[in-house]
């Protein structure tokens, strides 16, 4: 029955299907139940001022609503009734906080502004090779595990300071870079030492028709030094927009390299460590690359839609929604910005 009502594009719930039909059976008639006649405790003001409170500030809870309620309508009711009418009438729901990136006000535009060219010249990152640095530690096991009903909980220990070490690599459509472990800080010299063995090889072998190096904004990244390193190697750097770490596809890899250390590695010293990252990275086809890269096609729409801010979700997991939106994303910058 569900499902035939979502035929119809009617959503209710199995539970509430059930309930119908018990009515149904019962009484013989599809009529709502007659009610007590008993008068509400909260009017459609007093629900009102919940919904506004809950939309100021979608963290309260239900005791901290009561008292709003008493202390500026002098109405007397139970956190219980309150949370009732959040719940029912309101339809405010809990659920777990969900984060996303940090974007300012003044960065929206960038992102929105490279967001939309790359649309509009139909970018597909060929050249371009997604660098980046990673912190990787000493993980022994995964985030989920599993247990016998009625069988205690195996407690897992985990030292209070892991040793960890850093990871730079990078990925394009014609493959991976090759992968440089390292501990200490890493400063603007150390880092063009490691563009030097494990970038320009790779360039000069992969990309010798034309490149495009993508990193973030880190100050080592962006020091002048680098700039002139850049330059006296004929690296082609193209700026990235800041705080745009969702444009960059090997986030992605970095999570799956983390994933693969704490679930199938479970290293026990920096030995075990390192041997797990280099079996990882040299598992990289140039299709998982491609494959990581491919994502970015997803970003760039999202990112318009949201004209330059943190990507919003969909209920159906896809970005249909916001390729409908792209046209008349970049006919408004046109016409913002080309006149």
């Amino acid at each position: 029955m569900t499902k035939l009502l979502q035929g119809e594009g009617i959503k209710a719930s199995r539970s509430a299907v059930s309930s119908f039909l018990s009515r149904y059976r019962r009484t013989g008639s599809i009529q709502d139940a007659k009610r007590s006649g008993r008068k509400t405790k909260l009017s459609n003001d007093h629900v009102k001022f919940i919904d506004d409170r809950m939309k100021e500030n979608d963290e309260l809870t239900s005791a901290e609503l009561t008292e709003k309620l008493s202390k500026e309508c002098h109405v007397e009711v139970s956190a219980t009734t309150v949370r009732g009418v959040k719940r029912n009438v309101l339809v405010w729901k809990s659920e777990t906080a969900r984060y996303c990136q940090f974007v300012r006000e003044p960065n929206k535009m960038k992102r929105f502004i490279f967001a939309s060219n790359a649309l509009l010249n139909k970018d597909t990152f060929e050249d371009v090779i997604f660098t980046d640095e990673t912190i990787v530690q000493i993980e022994q096991y995964a985030r989920i595990c599993f247990r016998k009903d009625g069988s205690q909980p195996k407690r897992k220990g985990r030292p209070k300071h892991r040793l960890k070490v850093h990871v730079w690599g990078g990925i394009s459509n014609r493959g991976a870079t090759s992968v440089c472990i390292f501990t200490g800080i890493m400063e603007s010299i150390g880092y063009q030492n490691i563009l030097e063995r494990n970038l320009l090889p790779f360039i000069k072998k992969t990309y010798p028709d034309g490149h495009r190096l993508w990193q973030d904004n880190d100050p080592k990244y962006t020091s002048n030094s680098t700039k002139d390193w850049f330059i006296r190697n004929g690296i082609n750097h193209w700026k990235a927009p800041p705080e745009s770490p969702d444009l960059n596809c090997i986030e992605n890899l970095w999570a799956a390299l983390k994933h693969h250390i704490r679930k199938y590695v479970k290293p026990k010293n920096k030995e075990e460590l390192v041997a797990g990252i280099k079996e990882f990275w040299s598992q990289l086809t140039i299709e998982t690359c491609r494959n990581y890269i491919r994502g970015v096609h997803k970003v760039l729409p999202a990112i318009v839609a949201s004209e330059g801010g943190p990507q919003q979700s969909t209920t159906d997991g896809t970005v249909t929604k916001y390729q409908l939106q792209v046209e008349s994303y970049i006919t408004f910058l046109n016409n913002r910005f080309c006149q």
